[in-house]
């Protein structure tokens, strides 16, 4: 089956500088290869805490963020998507009014028609978990007609959870494989800019390798390398079975 994303618009929302890396950036790659653009907003700098390697070795709070910065925005160059770092407090996020509005004008700016986001649940990192929450809301809002938001209202796009690094423990299932085989490189790439974190980038090689075996075994024949979803919505697009 031959796919085009010509005038599709993906947007995810993370929480961190290192998690659209790990648990999405092939998704991005293929979208972007497929025709379609990617928008990644990095919601905080993840100075508190998933920073740590950075901290440990004395940078302050003001460098880790410009390197974090330095790195991510090199990491969208070679994904070939736009990249927007709003600097909000980590470790732990809360979700606010002001932060619903700012993301529900962004929603209805970029009209995107898909989100990728954190699972629901993530009991290793205090962040993640609000991810969905936030993105799940400020969708809600930015589809309102009588909120004092610029623009028409958005429609309703669907969201698709990427995988928490532990999933058994979070109770993730997957029910959609993307096949990143022809752009595992580009992944790889994107997560090499972060240096300290090769040990972990490799980790996220063989989970797509594994991935790539579970997509194989639900028919995606020749898959090598997958990233996991679970999509929150029931499909109903094309009223008809998808698969």
């Amino acid at each position: 089956m031959s796919l085009s994303m010509e005038g599709k618009r993906m947007l995810v929302v993370s929480a961190h500088p290192g998690d659209v890396l790990w648990r999405c950036s092939g998704a991005v790659a293929k979208h972007v290869k497929l025709g379609g653009t990617a928008t990644i907003i990095v919601v905080t700098y993840g100075t508190g805490g998933e920073a740590n390697e950075l901290m440990k070795a004395g940078l302050t709070v003001a460098e880790a963020k410009a390197l974090r910065k330095r790195d991510l925005t090199r990491s969208a160059e070679i994904l070939g998507a736009d990249i927007e770092f709003w600097d909000m407090q980590d470790y732990r996020f809360e979700i606010t009014q002001d932060k619903i509005m700012k993301l529900a004008q962004k929603i209805r700016d970029l009209r995107p028609s898909l989100i990728l986001t954190h699972h629901g649940k993530d009991i290793l990192n205090p962040d993640h978990g609000y991810m969905l929450e936030y993105v799940n809301m400020s969708l809600e809002v930015a589809t309102g007609h009588g909120v004092p938001l610029d623009g028409a209202p958005a429609d309703r796009a669907p969201i698709f959870c990427f995988e928490p690094h532990d999933s058994e423990s979070n109770g993730f299932v997957p029910n959609l494989f993307v096949d990143i085989t022809d752009v595992i490189d580009i992944k790889k790439a994107a997560m090499a800019t972060c240096e300290l974190k090769a040990p972990l980038a490799e980790t996220y090689v063989n989970r797509a390798k594994y991935r790539g075996q579970n997509a194989g075994s639900f028919g995606r024949k020749g898959c090598k390398y997958a990233e996991a979803y679970e999509a929150i919505y029931p499909i109903a697009e094309y009223g008809y079975f998808v698969w």
